[in-house]
Formats: C-alpha cells, structure tokens, sequence
C-alpha cells in the first residue's frame, strides 16, 4: 500500500504539471477552453481525497473491529521441508537456497495494542495520497483563478511534504512493528509435541512451522517525497515574487 501510495504521489504531481503545461498551450487555440484538463483533473483529485477518507475510516475501524484481521508479519526465512521419501515431479527450475521472510494472514486473537498500531498504519497508508489529492484539488482551483502562485500554495506544498514523509515513516514502522508483534504471537509457540513417527524428518517444528522474528524497517522514500514538495514550495515562492514584481512593473 505504501508503494502505491508513493507511485499515486507521482501521478498526482505529474499530472498537476501537465495540466498546467497543456492549458497554457491550448490558450493558443481559438475556440477551445484552455482550463479544461485543470478542471478534470481537479475533479479526479477531489475524488480521490474522498475515496482516501473513505478507505482511512473503513481500514481503521476493520482493524479494530472485525474478529480476524488481515496482517502482514516477518518470519525467519523458512522452507517447508517434506519427507525424505517423497519425490516431486517438477520442470527444469528447481530451489537452491532461500525461503518466505513475511505472510499474510487473518488471524484472530491479537491483543489490543497489535491491532491499534496496525489499525492506524493502515488507514495512514490511505491518508498520505489523499492529503497529496486535496493538494492537487487546491493547486487546480488556483489555476484556474488565475493565482497558481499564491502563498497559500506554497504553504499547502509544506505541509504535504510534512504530511508525506512523518505519514509515511510512520505507517511503515508501526505496521512493522505490528506485524512484528503478531508473529511472535502466532509462531512464537514455547513447546508441544506430535504423535507418530515421520520418517526423514528430524524435527517437525522447523520442518513445517516458521519461526517469530522481529523486523522493523525504515523507509527513506517519503523523507524524499517531503523534500521534493519543500523544493516545489520554494519554487512556488520565488514565482510569487516575480509575480508580484511584473504585476508592479505593469
């Protein structure tokens, strides 16, 4: 989610451009509306903020209300290892080392503080996009008033920037931790035994049930993002400034 979040955060700023780009160009063109592509896409924007507080509110309270939640948690690298006497009939391809390091799985029985940390990474992962949108929606709007260049655009840049990468590293880690969390719950079993003989197997346990591990990561991807939207105020400033200056030369 967070992947396609930062992949949506592009398409936005992109396509803000864009619109801008061509309804500058089409402003050439007798008989046409030049703010037609900046009002599409502030409609899209507009959607999507909605959508995005729309998927926060649902993601938020199904995590916290819902009997099994949908969880993603680390493992030890793990293989399932089969008897001995068993034979695959399998192509060409065939493993040589590695395993599964993370699952996804409903489970049921988490304590409270696994499922409020998840709860709020998931329904961040939907807020940070939608803050970018309603930033899209704002700069359209100015557009086409005429003002792409007022401070409040500038401002509104900063403070996505800010959004975007506390947001970001936020839902990362707490979802890490989180999933953490669930897996030594789940597969962080103390004993048990099993009855019967397999033969070629020395131990059933590591043979077919993944081991807890703790794996906490932190992302640099939205401190880039929030640095991008820091230049793009910049920027926004420095126009407003010149501006300002031609509108005084005027």
């Amino acid at each position: 989610m967070l992947i396609a979040g930062a992949v949506l955060v592009v398409i936005l700023i992109v396509g803000t451009i864009l619109a801008f780009a061509l309804a500058t160009a089409k402003k050439q063109r007798a008989g046409q509306d030049p703010t037609t592509l900046v009002r599409v896409t502030r409609v899209v924007a507009v959607v999507w903020a909605v959508v995005a507080v729309i998927g926060a509110a649902v993601a938020l309270l199904t995590a916290l209300l819902a009997p099994g939640v949908a969880i993603t948690m680390p493992i030890r690298e793990f293989w399932p290892q089969l008897p001995g006497t068993v034979t695959l009939d399998v192509d060409t391809a065939r493993r040589v080392s590695g395993g599964f390091t993370e699952v996804t799985l409903t489970v049921e029985g988490l304590d409270a503080t696994t499922r409020v940390l998840w709860a709020v990474s998931q329904a961040i992962t939907w807020v940070v996009p939608g803050f970018v949108a309603l930033f899209v929606a704002v700069t359209c709007s100015r557009l086409l008033s005429g003002a792409a260049f007022t401070p409040v655009v500038a401002k509104m840049a900063v403070t996505t920037g800010a959004v975007i990468a506390l947001g970001g590293v936020a839902a990362q880690v707490m979802g890490d931790i989180a999933g953490s969390i669930a897996s030594m719950q789940l597969f962080g079993a103390k004993g048990g035994g099993w009855e019967g003989d397999f033969p070629g197997i020395d131990n059933v346990f590591d043979a077919w049930l993944p081991s807890a591990t703790l794996q906490i990561s932190f992302p640099f991807w939205p401190i880039a993002i929030g640095l991008a939207f820091a230049v793009l105020a910049a920027v926004l400033r420095y126009g407003s400034r010149l501006q300002r200056d031609t509108e005084g030369l005027v």
